[in-house]
């Protein structure tokens, strides 16, 4: 297991080269402010580092609202929402409050949704046993 600063202090970060991604999409991308503690929450209980995009955008944005919110990326979070913001990625996920190195989220890591009611997640290691297509860490 990797502890939280192991995971957020790397060599090459993800987000300098997301940011361009982002900034060069054909739709727009609103990038929300994030909850710095809950990104580095989610960072350990995902056990991914701030290298790949998925902890980049943990770490760094609350959530990006794509097109005009038609589609929403969780990430770390960002406040109530109430306000009209988004969950984050730990809280739509449901990880325990204490980490827990062998819990696991059991259908897949939900990363986002959509206005029409679709989620896109990640498959767990059993994609099949959740009822599930595709492979384990394919998007479905």
């Amino acid at each position: 297991m990797r502890e939280t600063d192991e995971l957020v202090d790397v060599d090459d970060p993800a987000w300098p080269e997301l940011q361009g991604i982002l900034r060069a999409s054909s739709v727009p991308v609103h990038v929300l402010p994030g909850d710095i503690d809950e990104g580095r929450r989610t960072l350990l209980h995902m056990q991914v580092s701030a290298r790949s995009v998925l902890g980049a955008l943990a770490l760094n944005t609350g959530g990006l609202l794509v097109d005009g919110g038609w589609v929403r990326v969780f990430g770390g979070g960002s406040g109530s929402v109430a306000e009209g913001r988004l969950l984050s990625l730990a809280q739509v996920n449901r990880f325990p409050t204490d980490f827990d190195p062998g819990w696991r989220p059991a259908a897949g890591l939900v990363v986002g949704h959509d206005v029409l009611g679709g989620v896109f997640a990640l498959n767990g290691g059993d994609p099949a046993a959740a009822g599930c297509p595709g492979a384990p860490g394919q998007m479905t």
